[in-house]
C-alpha cells in the first residue's frame, strides 16, 4: 500500500448532499452544476475517479427515504443524470485510443449477485445472454469513462467496489499498458492478467467502504486502459443464508455505434472480439467472476470522511 496517496483518494470522495437540489414531480433535480464541474475535474484532470456519496442526506432532506423503492430509483436517477451532464465535457477525442464513434450514454441496472438473466447493455451489436458481474481487476470495453451505482443493497456483506491504479503500476513497472491486460472468456470486459492481480492489489488499489444497506454511491471512473484506472469488487456474501437479497448495480456508459466500433477497441489491444454468450463456468475460470477477499488492501470508508 505504500502507492496510495490516501489525501488524494479523501479529495475525490464528494458528499453529494452539500450540492442545492430540489425535489419537482418525484425527482431530485439539481439547483446548479457545480457538483458536475466537480465530478469532472476529479475524473478528467485530477484523480481518475470521483466517489459520489451522501445522497440518502439528500432524500432525508426532502422527506424522502432511500429504502422505499420510488425514492431510491430517484436517487438513481439523479445521480444517473449527474453522470450524463458531466458526460457532455468529457474529451473522448483526447481520452479514447481509436477513432470510434461514440453516439450515446446508456445505463442498464443488474444484480451484482446473482446471474442477470436476458441481459445485454447494447442489443444493437451484442446479444441478449445470462450474465454475472465482472469482480476481478478489469476494463469495461470500449467506454473511457463509466459510472457505477451501487446499493441500496439487502442482505448482503461486503461487495465493496475496489478502484485500481493501473496507471501508476504501468509507470512504476515500466510496462505498456496494452500488455496488462486480456480478454475474459465469454464475455466482453477485460481482465488484468492473473500475474499483475496480487501486487497491483496489495499495492496500488483501494476498496471503498460504505454503508451499502442505507445509500446509493456513484463511483465515476476514467476507464480507458491507456492512462485510466481498473475496478474490481471485493467478495459479497449473504449476511443470512435464509433470508433473500439484492445487490443493485446501475450501470452508465459511453457506447459505441456499432460492431465495427467496438472491434477496432479490440484490435487496438491485439485481442479478439469475443462471442459472448449465456454465462458458462466451464467456458469463463471461476478467478473472473470471484470478489478479491484475501489480499492485504487497503480500506477507505466513505462516509464521514471529509
Amino acid at each position: 500500500m505504500k502507492t496510495l496517496d490516501i489525501g488524494r483518494i479523501r479529495d475525490s470522495l464528494v458528499d453529494v448532499s452539500v450540492y442545492r437540489t430540489e425535489w419537482v414531480d418525484g425527482k431530485l433535480i439539481a439547483n446548479d452544476d457545480e457538483l458536475v464541474k466537480r465530478i469532472v475535474g476529479l475524473v478528467q484532470n485530477e484523480n481518475g475517479f470521483a466517489a459520489c456519496y451522501g445522497v440518502s442526506k439528500v432524500l432525508a432532506a426532502h422527506g424522502r427515504s432511500v429504502h422505499d423503492a420510488q425514492d431510491a430509483d430517484a436517487a438513481r436517477l439523479y445521480l444517473e443524470n449527474t453522470f450524463r451532464a458531466a458526460a457532455k465535457s468529457f474529451e473522448l477525442s483526447k481520452y479514447s485510443p481509436v477513432d470510434a464513434r461514440y453516439d450515446r450514454v446508456a445505463a442498464m441496472d443488474v444484480d451484482g449477485f446473482s446471474r442477470n438473466k436476458n441481459f445485454t447493455p447494447n442489443s444493437d451489436h451484442t446479444e441478449s445472454r445470462e450474465y454475472v458481474t465482472t469482480k476481478c481487476p478489469h476494463f469495461d470495453a470500449a467506454t473511457p469513462f463509466i459510472a457505477n451505482l451501487y446499493g441500496p443493497t439487502v442482505n448482503i456483506s461486503d461487495g465493496f467496489p475496489i478502484i485500481c491504479n493501473t496507471r501508476q503500476y504501468c509507470r512504476d513497472k515500466d510496462l505498456r499498458p496494452e500488455t496488462l491486460i486480456e480478454n475474459i472468456p465469454n464475455n466482453y470486459n477485460v481482465a488484468v492478467k492473473e500475474e499483475h492481480c496480487r501486487e497491483l492489489l496489495e499495492d496500488y488499489s483501494f476498496a471503498l467502504r460504505f454503508d451499502s444497506e442505507n445509500d446509493v454511491v456513484m463511483i465515476v471512473l476514467f476507464n480507458e486502459v491507456i492512462g485510466g484506472l481498473a475496478h474490481a469488487a471485493t467478495q459479497p456474501r449473504l449476511t443470512d443464508e435464509a433470508k433473500p437479497s439484492r445487490r443493485p448495480i446501475r450501470h452508465v456508459e459511453y457506447q459505441v455505434g456499432g460492431t465495427e466500433d467496438l472491434k477496432r477497441w479490440y484490435d487496438h489491444y491485439h485481442l479478439t472480439l469475443p462471442d459472448a454468450g449465456d454465462h458458462s463456468e466451464r467456458k469463463t475460470p471461476p478467478r473472473y467472476h470471484r470478489g478479491e477477499s484475501q489480499v492485504a488492501m487497503k480500506f477507505i470508508d466513505v462516509h464521514g470522511a471529509q
